[in-house]
């Protein structure tokens, strides 16, 4: 049989919001967060105040890099990282390497970054 996947997700936009002035700190030392306290460790948010799709976080080296989830190709959700490679949820093909720039599949162009400040074990994300 023949099995085909749709790409659209027609409630997400491929242009995120501004949200330059909003910060949200996550405490490294709660579960939901704990994978970002090793080297490689990644974790994707729900929806929040500085992304609507939500965040991608990996921790490299002393640092935490914060990505949109959201597909340059139709706008769904991205995944977290495994093995330095975000792929898009819905199984169409697209992926991101670790700085968020698409290496393969279906989209074009780098995921949203956004800046970062790690002290000790909190993260605060900062939008823009």
């Amino acid at each position: 049989s023949l099995f085909l996947s749709n790409c659209s997700n027609p409630s997400s936009s491929t242009n995120p919001e501004d949200t330059t002035g909003a910060e949200l700190d996550f405490d490294l030392t709660s579960n939901e967060f704990v994978a970002l306290q090793n080297d490689g460790g990644s974790v994707a948010t729900n929806a929040n105040e500085i992304d609507s799709a939500g965040l991608l976080l990996l921790r490299t080296g002393e640092n935490v890099k914060a990505f949109t989830r959201r597909c340059t190709h139709q706008g769904v959700q991205v995944n977290a990282f495994y093995n330095g490679v975000a792929l898009c949820a819905n199984g169409h093909g697209a992926q991101f390497n670790t700085n968020g720039q698409h290496i393969s599949g279906p989209g074009s162009g780098s995921l949203k970054s956004y800046d970062t400040l790690l002290d000790g074990n909190t993260l605060t994300v900062f939008g823009g």
